[in-house]
């Protein structure tokens, strides 16, 4: 039997939902009003139709994934073909159909971490192992500060490894990892016959002017790969459906085990995410947002942060904060604050061994909500004399 442990974010998020008392800062969906009002009703004429109600094909309908290859080639003055653009079950589906197409049992996968936990069980549901590289610089400041090491990433491969792979904003560390560094590890993964794939999920949420999207690489290389969802830019996560943009070779391999998999993505879904790409706005408005709940944050934390308390590295893109506490392990610091406070929080070591220090803070809510949840967090550290 094939053992893989149920997530540890979703453990705190069933507390959560057990009451209307408590306010989650932990799974990372956007929670500010929903999906936008009229991509919902463009879906309800959809439905009054028959177009949603049969089987499509598996590698998605072909109105979405033609405009995704044009949209693509423009914003990145590439050529991507719509033969090399798949429709998938959200980014967790990409990733299940690329894990399963191109690892065989004992292969080997690269995670540099801090890392997103699904990788990893992605790996294992594979029957492949997986290697964490940790990207954690040692430094004396009281901010921390993370370096993406290609050179330790490379000492960690062997003739088994297959993927490396990490998020472009990074989840959970909110940085950005620039085109200069991907360009020279893809190199190095082309020479040894690894698949790169970037996890562009919060691309939209790049706040450094200097982000640039990474998969214009495709073109260059048979062994890139980038995977994308519309879950965060359109606040879709409840309707799965994302996307993969592969090599042509791996069109074929990759639709025959999304077939296998799960027959084709939500029919409704797909035609919700065709309408969203003809109106950026919606996520502009999310994304203004963000910014203004960083300001927030940088306020309401300021007394943590000056006393050494809380300290983290603002982030560059993505919408999380990777809290930094005085503890060895922040697992207790996170379940006695969800006991105490009702605000959950994830806690550091979900993500790797060397995030047990921290805890992660998804600040992709409503501002009132926010608000109450860090004058909770505030109010909790105050009354339990960590504050002089």
């Amino acid at each position: 039997m094939l053992n893989i442990p149920l997530s540890g974010i979703k453990k705190v998020e069933a507390v959560i939902n057990s009451s209307n008392e408590y306010i989650s800062l932990s799974q990372g969906a956007l929670k500010m009003g929903g999906i936008p009002r009229q991509i919902k009703d463009y879906v309800k004429t959809i439905l009054s139709t028959d177009k949603t109600d049969y089987y499509q094909s598996a590698w998605g309908i072909l109105p979405l994934r033609e405009k995704l290859a044009n949209l693509i080639s423009t914003q990145n003055n590439i050529s991507i073909q719509t033969n090399q653009v798949i429709i998938t079950h959200g980014c967790i589906g990409a990733l299940s159909t690329l894990f399963l197409t191109l690892l065989e049992h004992g292969d080997e996968v690269i995670l540099p971490e801090p890392t997103y936990p699904a990788y990893e069980k992605l790996t294992k549901l594979a029957r492949a192992n997986a290697i964490f590289v940790p990207i954690l610089t040692n430094n004396q400041d009281k901010d921390n500060h993370w370096k993406f090491d290609i050179e330790r990433i490379k000492q960690a491969t062997t003739a088994k490894t297959k993927i490396i792979i990490f998020s472009n904003p990074w989840n959970p560390l909110g940085i950005i990892i620039s085109e200069e560094k991907i360009k020279e590890l893809l190199n190095w993964c082309e020479k040894n016959k690894i698949y790169l794939i970037i996890d562009e999920a919060y691309k939209d949420y790049a706040y450094d002017e200097s982000y640039n999207s990474s998969t214009k690489f495709v073109t260059q290389s048979e062994y890139f790969i980038s995977v994308n969802t519309f879950s965060k830019n359109m606040a879709m996560s409840g309707w799965r459906v994302g996307y993969m943009v592969i090599p042509q070779k791996l069109n074929t391999p990759a639709g025959a085990m999304q077939d296998a998999l799960l027959n084709c993505t939500s029919v409704p879904a797909q035609y919700a995410a065709l309408f969203a790409l003809d109106h950026p706005e919606f996520t502009e408005k999310f994304r203004t947002t963000l910014k203004k709940n960083l300001y927030i944050l940088d306020d309401k934390l300021h007394k943590l942060k000056e006393s050494n308390i809380l300290t983290y590295q603002k982030p560059k893109g993505s919408f999380f904060l990777f809290l930094k506490t005085n503890y060895d392990n922040s697992e207790e610091l996170t379940l006695d604050i969800l006991r105490k406070t009702k605000v959950g929080l994830i806690p550091g070591k979900y993500f790797g061994e060397s995030g047990k220090p921290f805890i992660r803070l998804c600040f992709a809510r409503d501002e009132n909500v926010l608000i109450e949840a860090i004058d909770r967090i505030n109010d909790y550290f105050a009354k339990n004399s960590f504050l002089k």
